[in-house]
């Protein structure tokens, strides 16, 4: 490679750089992930933490929005999902996930996730403790819905 490409090259990458920086995760507030979907005719909260892989802002804003969303509704009523695949827990998130918990739980009928896996399952072991409601890890999404509205159905 000639010295001109490769700093060529080098230019590119840091503009690309910053641009990812100015216009990433960390500016999205408003443009939340989470949703409300439908399994089986019941009405499941998707909450979409996956793929933040290190930026602790955009799932510490994802919380935020999420959590707003989930307290509008009545105590104990929401089935939720929980996704964290492609994320990485940094100390700040799984603090901020504990947070999360404690101000949900009372909105919260039943709660799994996706995407623990390896010593991640100890920090989930973590964030329960400070949850009320248990939230019980699946390794496939098909799986955790089906168990949330089974559940559902059969109380």
């Amino acid at each position: 490679m000639r010295q001109a490409d490769f700093f060529q090259a080098r230019f590119l990458i840091y503009n690309m750089s910053a641009w990812f920086q100015s216009h990433g995760r960390t500016q999205r507030r408003g443009l939340m992930k989470s949703r409300w979907e439908i399994h089986r005719g019941i009405r499941i909260f998707y909450f979409d933490l996956s793929h933040f892989g290190l930026d602790d802002e955009g799932v510490i804003a994802e919380c935020d929005e999420a959590d707003a969303v989930v307290m509008a509704e009545p105590s104990h009523s929401v089935l939720i999902l929980n996704d964290v695949r492609g994320s990485v827990g940094s100390v700040d998130v799984i603090k901020y996930l504990q947070v999360s918990a404690e101000r949900s739980s009372p909105f919260i009928a039943k709660a799994a996730v996706v995407g623990v896996t390896g010593s991640s399952r100890l920090l989930l072991q973590l964030v329960n403790r400070f949850s009320k409601i248990p939230i019980v890890p699946f390794d496939d999404i098909e799986d955790a819905k089906n168990w949330l509205v089974e559940n559902r159905a059969a109380e």
